[in-house]
């Protein structure tokens, strides 16, 4: 039985003989899905699941054919050779919301003080935040030393590839920061985007957006209280260009938890409270962000503020009571 015989046929399917009636129920149903597939669809279907099933002895599941199947997927338009990466120019490195009003961050602060050792003893996640303003300088160290720029290079046949201050894959810095304002002195309340070559803030949408950035995370109810909320969410075309999706997922990924740790490690040595969240909406907060969910997309929400002191409260109410 020919599939798609009004085009180009890819795919020869000899009429089916039931082994079983498990084989009889599905295998019309595979025909059918198989008729809806263009040529080429069907070309990649069974690529992948040639690979999946080379050199196994279990059985196919999704997460396998998926696995596979993109392992080692060549094409031409997404995996370069390292020679034809050196005649070509790399994809845009920096995003930028054209025509945006921008707010300039700090160029200089002070010095992180205290040894990595004692930094990395403190980190601890911190969910309960004062309802105070951060000041613009500790949002521009948080920013310059977590993910800013130390110097720009030529790479990749552009003069402006930015070295940062994470490590990133093939130095392509795939990661973009969204941040929501709830209190910062000097800057309103709303969205913002991080421009790092630039060092500011441009702002995307102006509000008060305390609740639908908790809504973003159900049940994390306490996101409302932080200061600012950081939404990490990498652009994987950068990779794509250079190391092809079934890489650059991974890459991304890799990259957020660098960042994130970095993110960290500054928040403790300026002495504010940070956690990471996870338990985030994808379609809510990529639609929030504005992100498409495929080439962009959200991977970490990391809030930030100035902690409660605990032990202050509790002394103060027990001298009350007595």
């Amino acid at each position: 039985m020919a599939i798609r015989e009004e085009k180009s046929t890819v795919v020869e399917i000899s009429d089916p003989t039931p082994h079983s009636e498990l084989t009889t129920t599905l295998e019309p149903v595979l025909l059918q899905e198989l008729k809806n597939l263009e040529s080429q669809e069907q070309q990649v279907l069974c690529e992948f699941l040639k690979r999946t099933k080379r050199g196994r002895s279990g059985s196919m599941d999704e997460l396998s054919i998926v696995v596979n199947g993109l392992k080692d997927y060549l094409m031409e338009d997404e995996w370069l050779s390292y020679q034809k990466i050196n005649e070509k120019i790399a994809p845009n490195l920096h995003k930028e919301f054209i025509g945006s009003k921008r707010i300039q961050l700090e160029r200089e602060f002070s010095p992180i003080t205290g040894s990595i050792s004692e930094v990395i003893k403190s980190r601890a996640s911190v969910r309960d935040f004062k309802r105070s303003a951060l000041s613009l300088g500790k949002l521009s160290a948080l920013l310059g030393q977590s993910c800013g720029v130390r110097a720009t290079i030529s790479a990749y046949n552009r003069r402006d590839v930015t070295l940062r201050n994470f490590p990133t894959a093939g130095g392509l810095q795939c990661t973009e920061f969204y941040l929501v304002v709830n209190e910062v002195e000097d800057i309103p309340q709303g969205l913002y985007h991080y421009i790092s070559t630039q060092n500011c803030l441009e702002l995307i949408e102006r509000g008060n957006f305390r609740w639908r950035t908790a809504n973003c995370c159900p049940s994390h109810e306490w996101l409302a209280e932080a200061s600012i909320v950081i939404f990490i969410a990498p652009d994987i075309s950068r990779l794509i260009w250079k190391y092809g999706a079934y890489k650059s997922y991974r890459l991304a990924h890799l990259e957020t938890g660098i960042v994130s740790q970095n993110l960290h490690l500054v928040a403790t040595a300026l002495e504010l409270g940070s956690c990471m969240i996870f338990g985030f909406d994808d379609e809510i907060t990529d639609s929030f962000l504005r992100l498409d969910g495929c080439r962009e997309f959200t991977t970490l929400v990391v809030a930030f503020g100035n902690k409660i002191d605990k032990e202050s409260l509790l002394q103060g109410f027990t001298d009350r009571v007595n």
